[in-house]
Parts: C-alpha cells; structure tokens; sequence
C-alpha cells in the first residue's frame, strides 16, 4: 500500500491527512494512506525514509521548508529560485521538490486585489514567507519582508509605525504565531495604522479567525485567513503525486 504523508515539527493540530483522504476517496484511490509524521530534526530524514519505503509523496511543513533541499535529489525550478519545498514526490530519479505554496498563494489572493495593494508587509521570513513574496512579485507588488532581525528581514517590527501601515494596504502574516493551541499570539504590530483600505492575510488555518485578523477586523480591514491557500496547494500536491504514479 502507497503512503502519502505530511512531515514537520509540530503536525498534531494539521487538517491535512482528513482533507486528503477525503479527497483520495473522491478520487477512487481509497488503497492510498495519509499520515501526519512529526519530524523534529531534519537530518532524521534520510533514516525516516529507510523506515518508511512505502512512503510516495510528502507535504513539508514547518520547520523543514528550506532545510529539506539538501536531502532531495532533484528540485523544480520554481521552486529553487523561491529557496523552499513543500510537496515532494518519489520518481525514478530520486526525490524531486515543488513549491505549491507559491501557486496556492497566488490564486487564493487574486480575487480579492486591487489597485490599491501594490505595497506589502510580510510578516515572517521561513519558506512560507519565501513562497508569498515570490508570489506578490509575480503579481508586480512590491514586497518589505519584516523580521525581528535586520539580518533576516528588510526592516525589524519595531521599525513599524502607523504610518508605514498606511503606506501598505496588504498585510501578509507568514508566522505560526496565533495557530491553536496558542491562539492569543499575534504579530507585534500598530494596528492602530490599519484602515477600511487594508487586504489582512493570515496563513494560519486552525482557528478559523485568528487574533491577528481580530484586531485587523476592529480597523475596518478585509481580512482572510489560510484555508484557501491550504486548499489550492493541497490540490496542486495531488496533481504533482497523481502525474508521476500515484
């Protein structure tokens, strides 16, 4: 029996494995597993697939969006000049890495653009917030990256003031912080700058509405979180799997 799985550190609070197996279901290839594998250390990688030959594909979550490229053999040429993986897939030359994120990022977001969100804010600076600037580019919106280190990002939060908030009407929150169990945790931001005019992205998924798009509610901001992005690349994995065998 073929295995398909998602790896990260923590997967517990993951949607994934009931969302494809629904969908594998659909797809009349109820034969197929998916599983959740916590996988705290990266370099456990290599023995975790010796204990796992079944395994045919993989999602990648965080911590292990950028770190898993040394250990693939083969990476899709989106997905190196975005400098992060997280939909790999078992073929005859070896494990080969895609970025879906970018993909399901961009489409999720599309509809709700206008011209007025040519300037972004990305919170965060792991592989997911790799994949959304390369997306926002793509779309020909520049992009500030925030971190909180100059070393990481374009600008630190406490560089942030109400008036850079002003000037950037798409907030895109990159970060964990705010993912159940933890649901207080928000991005350190003024939202006091947020007006009827801001485009409010959470990636996170689990809760539904995040305290981060709580306060950006409060200013009048449109405010979305990650589900559909969790969707459109989930989609995207199953194409990439389905194409090479599954």
């Amino acid at each position: 029996m073929t295995t398909l799985g998602l790896i990260g550190f923590p997967v517990n609070h993951s949607k994934s494995p009931e969302y494809f197996l629904n969908k594998l279901n659909e797809l009349g290839k109820n034969e197929h597993l998916y599983k959740a594998f916590e996988l705290p250390d990266i370099n456990d990688f290599p023995r975790f697939l010796e204990k796992n030959p079944e395994l045919k594909g993989l999602n990648v979550t965080i911590p292990h969006k950028e770190t898993i490229i040394p250990f693939l053999d083969l990476i899709d040429s989106e997905a190196k000049e975005i400098g992060a993986v997280n939909t790999i897939v078992k073929t005859d030359k070896g494990w080969v890495g895609y970025n879906t994120d970018c993909w399901g990022f961009r489409r999720s977001l599309q509809p709700f653009l206008k011209g007025t969100h040519d300037r972004a804010l990305i919170f965060g600076t792991g592989g997911a917030s790799k994949a959304v600037d390369h997306a926002l580019r793509g779309l020909g919106v520049s992009t500030t990256i925030v971190s909180r280190t100059s070393e990481k990002g374009d600008i630190c939060y406490s560089d942030l003031t109400k008036e850079a908030m002003t000037h950037h009407l798409l907030l895109v929150n990159c970060t964990p912080l705010g993912t159940r169990p933890a649901v207080e945790l928000c991005v350190d931001i003024p939202f006091e700058g947020l007006t009827k005019g801001h485009l409010v992205v959470d990636l996170v998924y689990n809760p539904e509405i995040t305290t981060f798009m709580k306060k950006a509610s409060h200013s009048g901001a449109t405010v979305m979180n990650g589900k559909d992005m969790l969707r459109l690349q989930a989609e995207k994995s199953l194409e990439i799997w389905i194409k090479n065998g599954l």
